[in-house]
């Protein structure tokens, strides 16, 4: 029982010994190795070990002194590591997106801008479209001045076009005042023909505040 205990281990050394990760990388032989090393990894591992052969190429390294099982290991090694990066990035994404829509919401609680009419005019051979839009102060304070972008999509939410809006005529708190506004009209633009095209109430309009100052000389943004 012993004796036959010793072979099988002795076999399972050979058999170790013997397998194609073992094997150091050579050029010449890398199709069939590969070829075999197919029968015995899975697909993910042999994506790895490929990816890794690759990069470790462009980097200049002496595969031949590298066994496939070191290709491998220096894949998930890599792998892992930019898996922990890509980790870091997507949180450091959501912590951006979340404190600019607190952002995006504590300035909507200041000021609201609405538009409730759109048009077009021509004017000394210029062709314009012009907007009107609803304004409310809704903070306690007096508004001196306040910046940011109206932008229109179609019902789908697709942006047709984006336009910055500035104002800076004072608004007392609580109140509602309106403002016309007009932009150039370029019938070669795709964007510009959407809008005038598109009825308002066949579009979204979407406020986005960016600044706001009060006449108490505080800054909200």
């Amino acid at each position: 029982m012993k004796n036959t205990i010793i072979l099988f281990g002795l076999v399972i050394l050979i058999t170790a010994c013997n397998s194609p990760l073992n094997k150091k990388y050579n050029e010449d032989t890398a199709k069939e190795d590969i070829q075999k090393l197919e029968k015995k990894l899975d697909s993910t591992d042999i994506q790895i070990l490929g990816l890794s052969l690759l990069r470790l190429k462009i980097q200049d390294k002496n595969l031949e002194e590298m066994t496939y099982n070191e290709i491998l290991e220096d894949g998930k090694k890599w792998r892992s590591e930019q898996d922990k990066i890509e980790a870091e990035q997507r949180a450091l994404a959501e912590k951006a997106a979340m404190e600019e829509e607190n952002r995006i919401k504590r300035l909507n609680q200041a000021i609201m801008v609405s538009c409730f009419d759109k048009g077009y005019d021509e004017y000394d051979y210029n062709d314009y479209l012009t907007f009107k839009f609803a304004i409310h102060n809704k903070s306690d304070k007096n508004i001196r001045a306040f910046k940011g972008s109206i932008t229109f999509t179609n019902l789908f939410g697709d942006e047709i076009q984006s336009l910055n809006l500035v104002y800076d005529t004072p608004i007392i708190a609580g109140d509602n005042v309106t403002y016309n506004a007009t932009t150039n009209n370029n019938q070669f633009k795709d964007e510009d023909k959407a809008l005038r095209n598109k009825d308002l109430k066949d579009l979204k309009v979407i406020w986005k505040p960016e600044k706001i100052i009060f006449e108490d000389e505080s800054i909200l943004e």
